[in-house]
């Protein structure tokens, strides 16, 4: 018995559920040649035999089937440590290191609250960086994980989406536009905008829809943050162009508008990026794990009033 080995145990335990060597070998992706090579070394091993053969046909002896409940336990008692082995790498006291874009702000603290809940032993430290350099955070492994919209593609990555991500064009409630149902996007060559800086993901986004329709609004202001957009837009200085992640709370109090503009929302991704050319730490797997599984329905919650 002190020579068997994993592989056989299981081998035994798939020929004994199907009392059959060739779709224990389909099972296994393996010859059949090789399970009765296999059943072979036990029987000897152990010095008995353990399935009766007649006719073609195999079925268990007495010992076979007594061998049988103790094989499962093996497997059983694997599996157990193994789960257990899982949870002890989820919720170990590791550190994990996210990079965000600013916009995310306005959602990851909930989304941290509902992973600490099944994770309390991580230590989080949240970096929040523009795109380009969270993807040089990336490379030089001072971050786990990083939350961004448009993808890197110059950087050896996993890039994989987890949530829809809107964008609007928005507006004070007193501004002429606001209330007025599908306007043409030329509308807006006929108003003044604000703008985010450029490097800025939103500001590409705008941009690549300007073009796209052939537009040339009077960009008067180029305002650095979502925070410093928001309060110009509700002065009534301007309308802009903003991820609708960041305006819940401003629709919910009538203090902004989002304009009824064809083409719009534009439609853009979440994704959640972890390096392809290192090891990802347990941490930052359980992360990525629950970013795929959670986010998308804890972002349709916080943000209820958008078409995401």
């Amino acid at each position: 018995m002190r020579n068997l080995t994993l592989r056989q145990i299981k081998i035994f335990i798939s020929a004994a559920k199907h009392l059959s060597f060739s779709r224990a070998a389909e099972e296994l992706h393996i010859t059949g040649s090789a399970i009765s090579l296999q059943i072979k070394d036990m029987e000897e091993d152990i010095g008995i035999a353990l399935f009766s053969r007649e006719n073609r046909k195999i079925s268990l002896t007495h010992a076979g089937a007594h061998l049988l409940g103790y094989a499962i336990k093996v497997i059983r008692t694997l599996d157990e440590a193994g789960e257990a082995m899982e949870s002890l790498r989820g919720t170990q006291a590791g550190v994990l290191k996210i990079g965000l874009v600013s916009t995310t702000r306005y959602f990851l603290p909930e989304i941290l609250v509902q992973f600490k809940k099944q994770h309390p032993n991580i230590q989080i430290k949240v970096d929040i960086k523009n795109r380009q350099e969270l993807i040089e955070l990336l490379r030089i492994g001072e971050i786990d994980v990083a939350i961004m919209g448009k993808t890197p593609k110059a950087l050896n990555a996993r890039a994989e989406p987890f949530a829809n991500h809107p964008h609007s064009f928005i507006a004070s409630p007193s501004h002429p536009l606001s209330g007025k149902a599908n306007l043409a996007p030329e509308v807006l060559n006929q108003v003044e905008m604000i703008s985010r800086e450029q490097g800025s993901g939103t500001r590409y986004i705008m941009e690549k829809f300007i073009t796209e329709h052939g537009l040339s609004p009077l960009m008067r202001m180029e305002i650095s943050g979502s925070e410093t957009i928001k309060q110009t837009v509700m002065a009534n200085l301007g309308i802009s162009f903003v991820s609708m992640h960041t305006i819940g709370q401003e629709i919910a109090h009538q203090q902004i508008v989002v304009l009824d503009i064809q083409h719009t929302p534009v439609m853009r991704v979440w994704h959640v990026v972890t390096p392809n050319k290192r090891e990802v730490s347990e941490s930052a797997e359980a992360f990525r794990h629950f970013m795929l599984e959670k986010a998308d329905g804890i972002l349709r919650e916080l943000f209820e009033v958008c078409p995401c």
